[in-house]
């Protein structure tokens, strides 16, 4: 069934409460909490202000004026006027240690939290004081229900890297930082596990080396930096989304730390740590287990990345392999899709095999949905939309493209599905990862389009496909080179050609903005919707051993009824599958399997009960509804064994489910018999014989409540 785009057939605008979930990163079935009055726990006017930990005063560049939501596990702010760009705070309550109101101005409502690392916040509430008791009241209760949290806390932070770094002693030249901070006395976590080992996650670079030459990539000061800016702002899952965080994130992370910036950034963290154990459980539960995604996994892992030093090793390939298996296992419509295993093998050298895991879940179901299919649907929607921006941003280059019927998808897809991994040095394509966790998907665009401007002149001299392919091949070896060589002043001659990538990116294309993606996506999901369909029903009739006596015309319509039945019978209601259930234990047919994984689309008999309505007026019962302004015909499929017993009687292979194939074949035997008595006789007969000669007493009675529901119908 992976022919049928149910991501974006099922799409739908997202709700208040979806769309809270998304903009701070949250689990999925994070909501605005509403206490008993039905009152949203949320001050629309608040001013946050940091204490500086050190020197316990407020910092004047650390006060922000935003929204602040309290939901059922979290407390979140964001900024006004930039969409919480300028602020951002996501606190897990149960690292909330300390809730007080201050003595303030009877008209000012002030309250101060402090959290597990010591950093403490304080909330002004500019609102009502019903509205601001009213949001206390809520903050408590559900303080009080996530105290049993608070315990597992300490192991969990024992596994993040920047927990660890705050102890770090200082090297010769002092740049890591002072051990004895105070912020660091307040954390009391173990910094080994029972082996004597480091207790935080860490990727496969920790072994085998990360990529880059450490001094080039200044690995020593962006660390320090970082140190710094996470002694004040928090860390892990208590880090504040400031300004500085930004800068930080755009001059790129340092080796040891950058894993769990993804982590925080995309909001996966969130996700590992309230599924802990979960990734060692699905192992274990399907050791030794085999389907068609683990063998299509076995085939590419040995050219995922084989230039990392750690994929020519069995230790770095059974790493991998346990990572995409494991995924394969949790989302099993999903499978496993060609290029998962480039994203993967580069995640792992930054990030321990559980925190790729949550990586690759919160990729493709938040970040890129529908990237990692069978039918690439989120890819495709994503270059349709790409191809649209040039169109808007750089008409000259869009009517070149299309005078010289250019394919602009032939180097544009390949950036897309690997993140520009398998498409830049890899030093370079994790800067462009780093942003894209940051500060999401618009990045991918904003890169794509500033590499195009940045070759522009040379494109529009070539009329080729290939000749395209290799200007852009040539620019990605030269990104380390100097942008402006023949430059009199040294300082500009420093810039890289990748650093001018960035500026051109970011300045140039800040109007590409997260919202607009969304826009254009809403935009194009129904085209390419058709588009995608209409080329796996052309692909399916031509894969067709016999097209029986039906012409093409026929087959696709016959296609697209088994297409729509397929999408409504994932929407179809209880009763009608409790109904199938039901004639499935009586004939017996035997259950197609639902983890067994298929290449072709079949259907199982709810499925083959709503096609059946839709290609015989006896499989269906109808009726006229009313409002009393306007009338309208409902179908309805009725319970009888008929549908059952055709089900049974097309599946030849016995596997439960019914193949394209099996519905022409079975359709050419009934539709093609002209009329005549004795053919329909003989397949009435066959229907019910169940491959006997001859038909008893309770067959020949079936046989005849057959024909009466077929005539009363």
């Amino acid at each position: 069934m992976s022919t049928i785009v149910h991501s974006l057939r099922d799409y739908r605008p997202p709700t208040r409460d979806e769309l809270f979930a998304q903009a701070f990163g949250l689990p999925n079935d994070e909501t605005i909490y509403v206490d008993a009055a039905g009152n949203r726990a949320e001050i629309v006017s608040a001013v946050l202000t940091l204490l500086n930990p050190v020197e316990n005063k407020q910092q004047e560049d650390l006060i922000y004026v935003g929204r602040l939501t309290l939901s059922q596990s979290f407390l979140c702010f964001a900024s006004q006027g930039d969409r919480g760009r300028g602020c951002r705070v996501v606190l897990p309550l149960s690292t909330v240690r300390r809730v007080e109101r201050l003595n303030t101005r009877d008209a000012v409502f002030a309250l101060s939290i402090s959290v597990w690392h010591g950093m403490q916040l304080i909330f002004q509430l500019n609102a009502l004081r019903f509205t601001c008791e009213g949001f206390c009241n809520a903050l408590r209760d559900r303080l009080r229900a996530h105290l049993h949290a608070m315990k597992q806390i300490k192991p969990f932070i024992a596994s993040c890297y920047s927990e660890s770094l705050q102890l770090e002693e200082p090297d010769a030249d002092g740049v890591v930082g002072d051990g004895d901070d105070a912020s660091a006395k307040l954390v009391d976590v173990p910094s080994t596990d029972n082996n004597g080992k480091p207790a935080y996650h860490m990727g496969l670079g920790a072994t085998f080396g990360f990529p880059g030459d450490p001094k080039k990539l200044k690995d020593k000061s962006k660390m320090r930096l970082w140190k710094e800016y996470t002694h004040i702002h928090g860390r892990n899952i208590t880090l504040l989304r400031y300004p500085q965080f930004v800068r930080l994130v755009q001059v790129g992370l340092p080796n040891r730390l950058r894993g769990e910036i993804w982590e925080v950034s995309s909001g996966s963290i969130l996700r590992r740590m309230a599924n802990s154990g979960t990734y060692e459980k699905i192992l274990e539960e399907h050791k030794g287990m085999t389907t068609i995604s683990t063998e299509e996994i076995e085939k590419d892992l040995n050219r995922s990345l084989p230039e990392y030093a750690a994929f020519q090793t069995p230790e770095g390939i059974e790493t991998l392999r346990r990572v995409l298996v494991a995924y394969s296992w949790k989302n099993r419509e999903l499978g496993y899709c060609q290029a998962m295993n480039i994203v993967v093998a580069a995640l792992l050298i930054y990030a321990s095999e559980e925190q790729c895991f949550w990586l690759l879940d919160t990729l493709c179901e938040r970040l890129l949905p529908g990237y990692y299919t069978q039918s690439m649907s989120g890819t495709l929607l994503d270059q349709k939309v790409f191809e649209n921006l040039v169109r808007e941003t750089m008409p000259v280059l869009h009517e070149h493209f299309v005078k010289h019927d250019m394919q602009l998808s032939v180097v544009t897809l390949p950036w897309l599905l690997s993140l520009y991994i398998n498409t830049m040095p890899m030093v370079f394509a994790f800067r462009v990862v780093d942003c894209f966790m940051a500060f999401g998907s618009r990045v991918l665009f904003q890169v794509g389009l500033a590499i195009l401007k940045l070759n522009g002149d040379e494109i529009l001299s070539i009329s080729d496909d290939g000749t395209l392919i290799g200007v852009l091949r040539n620019f990605f070896r030269t990104l380390g080179d100097s942008a402006y060589p023949e430059s009199s002043e040294p300082r500009r001659r420093q810039v890289t050609r990748f650093q001018q990538l960035l500026v051109v990116a970011f300045r140039e294309f800040s109007i590409v903005t997260n919202e607009t993606i969304e826009n254009e996506r809403k935009r194009f999901r129904h085209q390419i919707v058709e588009e995608i369909e209409g080329f796996a029903r052309r692909s399916a009739i031509r894969n067709l051993q016999s097209q029986g006596r039906f012409s093409k015309a026929e087959l696709g319509l016959i296609y697209d009824q088994m297409v729509e039945a397929i999408y409504r019978a994932r929407h179809a209601p209880k009763s009608l599958k409790e109904s199938s259930e039901r004639d499935q234990a009586n004939m017996p047919i035997i259950p197609a399997d639902p983890k067994e994984e298929l290449k072709e689309m079949r259907i199982d008999l709810t499925t083959f009960r709503l096609f059946l309505g839709e290609v015989a007026t006896w499989a269906r019962d109808e009726y006229i509804v009313s409002n009393g302004l306007q009338e309208r015909i409902e179908r309805k499929v009725p319970e009888q064994a008929l549908a059952a017993r055709i089900f049974k009687f097309w599946d030849q292979e016995n596997c439960g489910s019914l193949s394209f194939q099996d519905i022409v074949t079975g359709l050419d035997a009934i539709m093609f018999s002209d009329g005549e008595v004795a053919s329909t006789t003989e397949w009435f007969f066959r229907l019910h014989a169940n491959g006997k000669e001859k038909l008893t007493r309770n067959e020949v009675l079936s046989l005849s409540e057959s024909l009466l529901f077929m005539r009363s119908s």
